[in-house]
């Protein structure tokens, strides 16, 4: 009887995914959270701590029938308490059109967008009171392909290769204690492939549509 009613549940959402379709003014939320920590220990001493969280929403509305408009936000925080602490944050616009693969509740997409971000890194040189300091500010659009499936009307997963063309300008301050500070600072343009480090690119997350 359980398995029965299991693929009862299993063919409604089936069913349910293949005539779901993105709406002309369907509201697009989403977005990833995750975290992370790590101890390191020396003859059972723990000699140093690492840990790190990440938040990325993402907000938009079907301004036509699969294609969304939206902007996107994202926070990344990570301290190592013996020396590092980085800390970046980041906000775009982004445009995203899908193709529906047949009935089958699987669409493909292409996302591109404007994204700036700011980053910071402080390192201190233990013991001593020497420290290092970089600031960069990241100007850059973005593009890339993804596979999305709609488990409900309401509810996609999706993942993609993020990133995978990109171009940007890059504004690098980096302060240097030794004893004596000195600054240096780099300008640069960058056009730049994910394609050869695939893997890391890769993400997963999920989209809700809202409203239609």
């Amino acid at each position: 009887m359980k398995k029965i009613l299991l693929f009862i549940f299993t063919l409604s959402l089936f069913v349910s995914s293949a005539n779901s379709q993105i709406k002309k003014g369907s509201i697009f939320l989403g977005g990833d959270i995750g975290g992370s920590t790590q101890k390191t220990k020396t003859d059972g001493v723990t000699s140093d701590k690492q840990s790190g969280i990440n938040i990325s929403p993402v907000i938009g509305k079907a301004i036509k029938d699969n294609l969304v408009l939206g902007i996107n936000a994202g926070i990344n925080l990570y301290k190592d308490e013996n020396t590092t602490n980085t800390n970046s944050y980041s906000a775009g616009v982004f445009l995203r059109k899908y193709k529906n693969i047949g009935t089958s509740g699987f669409y493909i997409f292409v996302q591109g967008g404007l994204n700036g971000a700011y980053y910071t890194q402080k390192r201190n040189v233990a013991p001593s009171p020497i420290s290092n300091e970089t600031k960069i500010i990241f100007v850059g659009l973005s593009a890339y392909p993804g596979i999305s499936y709609a488990i409900s009307r309401k509810l996609h997963l999706e993942t993609g290769f993020n990133n995978l063309l990109l171009l940007n300008y890059r504004n690098e301050k980096r302060e240097t204690g030794d004893p004596v500070i000195s600054t240096q600072k780099t300008n640069a343009f960058n056009i730049s492939s994910s394609l050869n480090n695939a893997t890391s690119s890769l993400y997963l997350g999920f989209r809700l549509l809202i409203g239609k």
